[in-house]
């Protein structure tokens, strides 16, 4: 890392060469994985040959490293994990400190230490079935589900610690659980996986999933499928999704290297258009929201591992259980 920008990127791309291979861990579809790693031939057409791309549920992610490495198998170079999850990665020390060049141009919000970076943001809003809810009736406000006439009407994805953690963020931690309480209050049904909970509300079985990807959303929105989304419900809460490199990668200098090309600015536009994800660098325009909507970004200073585990209880506690 000590070494000038230019003279590092042609070390680690002789590096690459040389290594021709990188194994990449991650969470979602084959189809966008594929796609990510086509950018990043573009960016470095011809550096590394061969990628191995498991597709590692994102629950299942920390256990099955943590399995490798006391197994003493190091076999991912490179993870993709959601906010939430790197605290914990840090407490076990998985994570190698690699401070990419193109990380200066990456706000600090969406850095953790020299291990993690986000490479986009997912807002989460508010997802409706237009043929139940029209979109003059629709919440316009996270205050805006706590309306009685909301109540039984609502559903949630029963693993979205990642909201529950930006409302708290955003509101302050005693107005946030006030909050979350009255949401319980108002008969909000939980169900498992995002894409299913988003099925049910496409498919009408119940009107509003409080929330969602706007990602997501408009995805099935391109498809012809009967939902909107509240593009600011004052305000979208950001969570990050991004990448750090192993400790013990098998091939270190295609992952640095892999850092590099998917925080460049050509990947970071690219991705954006394609798959429609508001980009880490700020420079880019968000695909889907006006330049006057402003998210709310977690401070990643005030939740180390044990706040979100504290928060992890809550959210079950408060909105799973509904022990209030």
């Amino acid at each position: 890392m000590k070494v000038p920008a230019k003279e590092r990127i042609k070390k680690l791309i002789d590096g690459a060469r040389k290594e021709d291979m990188l194994v990449w861990y991650n969470p979602e579809r084959e189809e966008i994985i594929n796609l990510r790693v086509e950018l990043f031939k573009e960016v470095y057409p011809g550096v590394i040959q061969k990628f191995v791309t498991p597709r590692v549920p994102s629950d299942a992610m920390i256990n099955r490293l943590l399995t490798e490495e006391r197994a003493g198998k190091f076999t991912a170079d490179v993870v993709w994990l959601r906010r939430p999850q790197v605290p914990s990665m840090l407490q076990e020390g998985l994570l190698a400190k690699y401070v990419a060049v193109e990380d200066s141009h990456i706000p600090q919000p969406l850095k953790i230490g020299e291990e993690w970076r986000s490479l986009g943001n997912r807002l989460f809003t508010i997802m409706y079935n237009t043929k139940l809810v029209s979109e003059k009736d629709a919440p316009k406000t996270w205050e805006d589900v706590l309306d009685p006439k909301w109540k039984g009407k609502l559903i949630l994805d029963d693993s979205l610690v990642d909201w529950f953690v930006g409302m708290l963020d955003y509101m302050g931690e005693e107005k946030g659980l006030e909050y979350m309480k009255k949401v319980a209050q108002n008969g909000v049904q939980m169900q498992r996986g995002r894409s299913n909970v988003e099925a049910l509300v496409a498919a009408g079985e119940i009107p509003i999933m409080l929330a969602n990807s706007g990602t997501s959303a408009a995805e099935r929105m391109r498809n012809g499928e009967p939902v909107a989304y509240v593009k600011d419900p004052h305000p979208p809460i950001a969570y990050g999704e991004g990448v750090g490199i192993m400790r013990n990668a098998p091939h270190p200098y295609a992952a640095a290297l892999f850092i590099e090309g998917l925080l460049s600015e050509k990947w970071q536009r690219r991705v954006a258009e394609k798959i429609k994800i508001r980009s880490a660098r700020p420079e880019i325009p968000d695909p889907l929201l006006d330049a006057s909507v402003k998210p709310h970004f977690v401070d990643t200073a005030k939740w180390p591992a044990q706040r979100y585990e504290w928060a992890q209880r809550e959210f079950v506690r408060i909105l799973v259980r509904k022990d209030l």
